[in-house]
């Protein structure tokens, strides 16, 4: 059995992927270790940007898909005392329905779906990625397989060293989340969360509320519970729809493509820092990669250096953007809770501060505006010296990626100098 492009995971990565590979008249297949009505099917709902779908020309959710718009993005203090307010134009989905739909303009367009199907290994040759052998064995021949495999990909991990893509995500750039639905949804038109809370933060959405840390040593579960009761009292929920997972918090990958070889969505890192979500950024960088594929495809050319445009094009777009948006994350995140409710409350983190920190967008501080804010900080000037070193660490990693090497040639440098950045700011 024989395709142009293996596509590892039917998730809404892989379903993007393989449409438009397949629009442009390959052969594409989806190996999917679930069953194909089960894909997507997780409690919880799915916060996408309103304009995630109609930035790859999808059409946007519509019917029991769509559950509810998000207008505003409340971002509280520890305490749930404070909070800062940004317009956030976004919308609550329901990610069964969703991915259900992506999988069927799939098949529309003449997709190959084996689900049920666990991979077992990457096949070899001469060096360069030609296809996958299955569970039960079966061996399918391809020139690329895109990798949408999650956090804990087992395809990634049989990468050459030569390749140069990262096979695992250090301990503490994983976060672990759990959340429970409510009994009853709300009508609620705004996005909660809650900062500080045990090295992490708790969200509300009008489906569900959860919990995050990066700390492996905090009780997810009875945090939760316990900040519900002391701050947020009289939710009503349903512990029979629950869910526990982990996410990467960090850059994404450094590099995401080999010899017949791309990763996509949580297999390459690309979540939103600050929102926790990695929908909206998979689906952006799922179209991107297809871009590059039909491309290298058209050309006969699927080596590593042809995928590489892949890499130049994500990250001087989304990857410089998330990266801005993670050093305001540890910027944020790093102040004691009593720091953040005495900056929100005096406005030494301001609204535009929480909106650039989600948004990625690079802003000029001026000097009155330092000079206020050194003002109301009076009494506590280390934080304003954080923040204002955070937010110049954050510009100099954003231009840093706008700056991505366009060979291999460079990554090792490059890669230096990000790791240099990244860790002089704590």
């Amino acid at each position: 059995m024989s395709f142009d492009v293996i596509v590892l995971g039917g998730g809404a990565a892989g379903a993007v992927t393989a449409l438009f590979i397949a629009k442009a008249g390959f052969k594409v297949l989806i190996v999917e270790k679930s069953d194909q009505k089960e894909i997507g099917k997780m409690f919880g709902c799915g916060v996408l940007k309103t304009h995630t779908f109609s930035a790859v020309g999808l059409p946007r959710p519509q019917g029991d898909e769509l559950i509810n718009f998000i207008e505003t993005f409340n971002i509280y203090s520890p305490t749930g005392k404070t909070k800062k307010t940004v317009n956030y134009t976004s919308m609550i989905v329901d990610r069964h329905l969703m991915s259900q739909r992506l999988l069927g303009y799939t098949i529309d367009q003449g997709v190959t779906i084996k689900d049920n199907t666990d991979f077992k290994s990457l096949n070899f040759t001469d060096n360069k990625v030609s296809g996958i052998t299955t569970g039960n064995g079966e061996s399918i021949d391809a020139k690329i397989v895109v990798d949408c495999m999650g956090l804990n990909s087992q395809a990634k991990k049989q990468l050459p060293d030569s390749y140069k893509v990262e096979k695992e995500i250090n301990a503490k750039h994983i976060a672990r989340a759990y959340l429970e639905e409510f009994e009853k949804p709300d009508n609620s038109s705004d996005l909660k969360s809650y900062l500080a809370v045990s090295e992490g933060y708790i969200w509300k959405t009008s489906t569900d509320i959860g919990f995050g840390s990066i700390n492996p040593n905090v009780n997810l579960k009875e945090t939760l519970y316990k900040y519900i009761e002391q701050n947020i009292p009289n939710i009503k929920l349903n512990p029979s729809k629950s869910y526990t997972g982990s996410l990467p918090v960090r850059q994404n990958l450094y590099n995401m493509v080999g010899e017949g070889y791309i990763a996509i969505g949580d297999a390459a890192c690309m979540v939103s820092p600050m929102e926790g979500t990695g929908v909206p950024t998979s689906i952006i960088g799922a179209k991107m990669a297809s871009d590059v594929i039909i491309e290298a495809l058209s050309k006969n050319d699927v080596s590593q250096n042809s995928l590489w445009k892949f890499n130049v094009k994500y990250n001087k777009s989304q990857g410089a953007t998330l990266a801005y948006m993670d050093m305001l994350r540890r910027g944020l995140i790093g102040l004691p809770p009593d720091d953040i409710d005495f900056a929100f409350e005096k406005d030494v983190i301001t609204d535009k501060d929480v909106l650039d920190s989600i948004t990625g967008d690079i802003s000029n501080v001026g000097n009155l505006d330092k000079a206020q804010r050194a003002f109301r900080g009076i009494r506590r000037p280390s934080i304003l010296l954080r923040m204002d070193g955070c937010m110049n660490k954050s510009k100099d990693l954003k231009n840093h990626y706008m700056n991505y090497p366009e060979n291999i040639l460079g990554l090792d440098i490059w890669v230096n100098k990000l790791n240099q950045l990244n860790e002089s700011f704590t």
